[in-house]
């Protein structure tokens, strides 16, 4: 075999073995996970001190109410699935099976955060979950974490809140698992009858784009809210 046919082999082989598993899912890890805490700068003073402009994170929040007398599936997120839903009232808040997904920002509807995880995906670095009516025990309720692409890749995780034995609260648990959120992605759980739940979901990174029209990163990293502190030990 000559020369040119040994380069032009090692080329291909190269190629492909480059493309292998870029296909939308982060091998290993399932598209879903990012980095351990809030990619180093969690809040503490080294932290602070290898990345002093970091922000502190701010929660997107929203409330899933069951009215029904059942126990109802839902699915929070999941924008190319919801963003054309009939289900949506003129205040943006969604409906589907007596379950009505609201925005708690004044500012910030429902629709307005589908809108936005839909083309300017973020990572999750912490989910605080907290009852608000019915049964606390929905607060322990796993998570499935689904998404899919254009290739008709499929994926799924199931988050599962622990209750950190070492908390104060009660009714509350904070979920500290990573996770990224786009248009294809979606979190399923049940919620249980004539029950309310808030979630508040502390990103870790956020991507924009537009960031990117004044020479700045599009991607933005934030620091950890440190949601619940530990009792002395």
């Amino acid at each position: 075999m000559s020369s040119i046919q040994n380069y032009i082999r090692n080329a291909n082989r190269s190629a492909n073995e480059q493309f292998i598993g870029v296909d939308g899912f982060v091998d290993d890890d399932m598209y879903f996970t990012g980095s351990e805490g809030f990619f180093g700068a969690d809040g503490d003073s080294a932290s602070q001190m290898a990345a002093p402009s970091v922000m502190r994170s701010q929660p997107y929040i929203i409330t899933v109410s069951n009215a029904s007398a059942s126990a109802v599936t839902v699915d929070v997120f999941g924008a190319y699935i919801y963003l054309n839903n009939a289900g949506f009232s003129t205040a943006g808040n969604l409906t589907v099976s007596n379950v009505t997904i609201t925005s708690n920002l004044s500012n910030v509807t429902y629709y307005n955060l589908l809108n936005q995880s839909s083309v300017s995906p973020f990572t999750i670095g912490s989910t605080l979950i907290s009852s608000v009516n019915g049964q606390t025990s929905q607060v322990l309720q796993p998570l499935t974490l689904s998404t899919f692409d254009a290739n008709g890749n499929q994926a799924t995780k199931i988050l599962t809140p622990v209750i950190d034995p070492y908390q104060q609260q009660s009714g509350v648990i904070e979920l500290k698992q990573p996770y990224r959120i786009d248009g294809f992605t979606k979190l399923s759980f049940i919620v249980a009858p004539t029950t309310s739940v808030q979630f508040q979901f502390y990103p870790a990174d956020t991507i924009n784009i537009a960031r990117g029209l004044a020479g700045n990163p599009v991607s933005r990293q934030y620091g950890s809210p440190r949601i619940i502190r530990p009792a002395t030990r």
